[in-house]
């Protein structure tokens, strides 16, 4: 069987992570390549365990996400359920399963398991058990309720046969484009199209952030480069599930020749962390040439605290003690 090759490869959440902090990306895409060999350095190990921890506002996303896309194919079935049928029947054991294995610690003997930073990094969280999993569920459930009364209406239309097939991580490679050489990884939640025109459209069950734009700009990108789609026939929805509120971004030629340019520069910024420049070979440059994050306040929300946290020591005292529990 040959062996994997880690291959450079852009995406709006590593842009952010690069951003933020040099040495999580050095983490999440070179230090823990090949974790899961039996072979592999104790560090490498770690760091790839590390880089499949959540939180409980991703598993929040994650669970809402995954009940109203139940919900609306229900209702395109011809059954109507409430929130509360959504919940029981998908959200409530995806929250029991994640929050079962995490206390458990069944992550040690399955890197997959699910393992929240509320657990692994207690001292870092001030919300109590209880507190946080009824927080959860209460924002699962205002999620489904106000999907159920705002959005469904709007989507009852949609048929399957409208809708775009979405390759999602953990079931094969995950939707993609490239543009000028780089795999540009973009996953939209959900897109159809009606009268030739493209609704592409994002869930977050969280706050309104301004990246949030910038990100469902390049799944235009990703409709108009690898599917043809002329921008003034793609429209973008943001639905805020937790508020009820939404958010429609038309989008322009000039959008998409921003989303180039930005992806140009963060490629280009990314690229000198590599060995001669080179994003083919792309081969990392020593651990010491990945900044540690300008803000140490950060770090407290990192998964990879514990590798970095020897590096930290003389810091640990200028960060702030605030925690995740702020955070959404």
């Amino acid at each position: 069987m040959a062996k994997l090759k880690n291959v450079f490869s852009w995406s709006h959440s590593a842009a952010t992570d690069f951003e933020l902090c040099r040495r999580k990306r050095y983490w999440s895409k070179y230090g823990a390549w090949g974790g899961w060999e039996s072979n592999a350095p104790p560090e490498c190990k770690t760091a790839y365990r590390l880089n499949k921890m959540d939180n409980r506002f991703s598993v929040q996303g994650t669970v809402a996400e995954e009940a109203v896309m139940w919900m609306l194919k229900e209702h395109q079935a011809g059954r109507a359920v409430t929130e509360e049928e959504a919940f029981q029947r998908v959200a409530r054991g995806m929250l029991r399963r994640c929050w079962d294995e995490s206390t458990q610690g069944v992550w040690r003997q399955r890197v997959k398991a699910c393992c929240l930073h509320e657990h692994y990094y207690p001292a870092f969280h001030d919300l109590g058990e209880r507190e946080m999993i009824f927080q959860v569920a209460d924002a699962v459930k205002a999620c489904l309720k106000n999907f159920r009364e705002q959005v469904l209406p709007r989507l009852a239309h949609v048929t399957p046969e409208m809708e775009i097939p979405i390759a999602v991580v953990g079931k094969g490679d995950p939707e993609h484009f490239v543009f000028e050489g780089v795999k540009v990884y973009s996953i939209p939640d959900y897109v159809y199209v009606e009268a030739g025109k493209w609704h592409i459209v994002d869930w977050k069950s969280g706050k309104p952030k301004p990246e949030h734009a910038s990100q469902v700009v390049m799944y235009a990108l990703w409709a108009h480069e690898k599917h043809g789609v002329s921008p003034e026939n793609i429209t973008l929805s943001l639905e805020y599930l937790q508020s009820g509120e939404r958010l429609e971004l038309p989008v322009t030629a000039g959008d998409l020749e921003q989303a180039r340019e930005r992806l140009r520069d963060s490629v280009q910024d990314m690229s000198q962390y590599l060995i001669h420049a080179d994003i083919q070979r792309n081969q990392a440059l020593p651990k010491s040439e990945w900044d540690l994050c300008f803000d140490p306040g950060l770090c407290r929300r990192c998964a990879f605290f514990e590798l970095c946290a020897p590096e930290l020591e003389g810091l640990l005292d200028e960060i702030p003690d605030d925690s995740l529990d702020a955070v959404d």
